[in-house]
């Protein structure tokens, strides 16, 4: 497996644990927290929401604290449970490296 295999099959399994952690915290409020509700409360689009919590996209920093708030959990609760990547995104340079064979 390549380098960016290895790293995009790492950050998948990452996203998947992420947004199910986003799922658990959003289905615990009560009464009933549907994205809907989460979107007005974070001011964030309902389809953001969703890709995030079908593990389709790598929230921004800023997005992290906004979900933490809107949901009333802390940061360290977003990603509770998962562990440090260890797979880093290849540079360009790297990249080319590889695909010339090296």
């Amino acid at each position: 497996m390549s380098t960016m295999d290895a790293y995009k099959a790492e950050l998948a399994g990452y996203l998947e644990g992420f947004a199910e952690n986003v799922r658990r915290l959003r289905a615990a409020k009560s009464p009933g927290f549907s994205q809907e509700r989460l979107s007005s409360v974070t001011r964030l689009h309902r389809t953001e929401i969703g890709k995030i919590e079908q593990g389709h996209v790598e929230p921004r920093l800023t997005t992290l604290v906004i979900l933490a708030q809107g949901l009333g959990v802390t940061v360290d609760e977003l990603v509770a449970g998962l562990p440090v990547p260890v797979e880093r995104k290849p540079s360009p340079q790297a990249r080319r490296f590889l695909a010339e064979g090296g």
